[in-house]
């Protein structure tokens, strides 16, 4: 009897660490999706579109500081699109996502455009890399973005 109880619990044991892992290819496929639709928003939208993607506590790595948190993230993402010769385009490249499906990152290429205090034409090329944290209603946000610029 008591052998049957331990099988009974390992089994269990062995089926809810099988039912808590994700199906990683589809999930890593969504993610990718979910930076395609943030890069759609963005286009679209500017700084809200940017802003929406993000969780309330993501955080931004930038050469002038981290920007943590929705309020700052609008701050700076406002500043960038309140002139209207900015333009940011990216395209993901490749995903991945923890075992468990709740965490993952996509990285491929980014180029912004604007005009320099002079209104001389700028264009920055580079690539990027964005953690993403799977919310309580399936929908991926953003928990980390960094862009390494091209030299």
């Amino acid at each position: 009897m008591t052998k049957s109880i331990v099988l009974v619990a390992v089994m269990g044991v062995a089926w809810l660490g099988c039912s808590a892992r994700a199906d990683v290819a589809t999930e890593e496929s969504a993610l990718l999706e979910a930076d395609r639709a943030f890069a759609r928003a963005v286009a679209d939208s500017g700084a809200n579109g940017w802003t929406a993607y993000f969780a309330s506590d993501g955080v931004m790595f930038r050469p002038g500081g981290t920007v943590i948190g929705s309020d700052s993230i609008r701050a700076m993402a406002t500043a960038w699109f309140a002139d209207d010769t900015f333009s940011l385009t990216w395209g993901p490249t490749h995903a991945e996502v923890s075992p468990e499906g709740t965490l993952g990152y996509t990285y491929g290429r980014y180029q912004s455009s604007g005009t320099d205090s002079a209104g001389n034409p700028t264009i920055s090329t580079g690539s990027y890399l964005t953690v993403w944290r799977k919310q309580p209603d399936g929908s991926w946000k953003v928990a980390a973005d960094i862009g390494s610029p091209d030299r």
